[in-house]
Formats: structure tokens, sequence, C-alpha cells
């Protein structure tokens, strides 16, 4: 499933094996579990197990937890 299809506020985990995101943006890897906040242009926004907000291009393939 892509993430701009999940609802807000629902944990998922990465399972895409390249992970888009904006250039100054806290890198987001295979695997990673976050919390997927809304879609905010072409990114979503979200927060990871560390508590810091990430963004990850809404076409990138996640499962649910």
């Amino acid at each position: 499933m892509k993430a701009y299809e999940v609802k807000q506020g629902t944990k998922v985990i990465i399972i895409d094996e390249n992970v888009k995101t904006p250039p100054a943006s806290i890198p987001v890897n295979n695997g990673d579990e976050i919390t997927i906040n809304r879609l905010d242009g072409m990114y979503c926004n979200g927060i990871n197990k560390n508590g810091n907000r990430v963004y990850i291009a809404g076409w990138t393939e996640v499962k649910f937890c």
C-alpha cells in the first residue's frame, strides 16, 4: 500500500527499498517504523520511533504494523 493511502495516526513499517525524502530530512530506511501524520504536498510527514518528524514520498510502499 502507498503511504498516501494510510489513515492519519496509523503506525506503519516501510517496505520500500528506495525511500525518497526531501534533501534536508532525516533519512528513512526499509524496515523503519513510523506513525503517518498527513500528506503535505508530495510528501507524507510522520514521527519515527525516536519522536523525530520525518518525511517520505507519498508513493512509498508501507505495511501496517
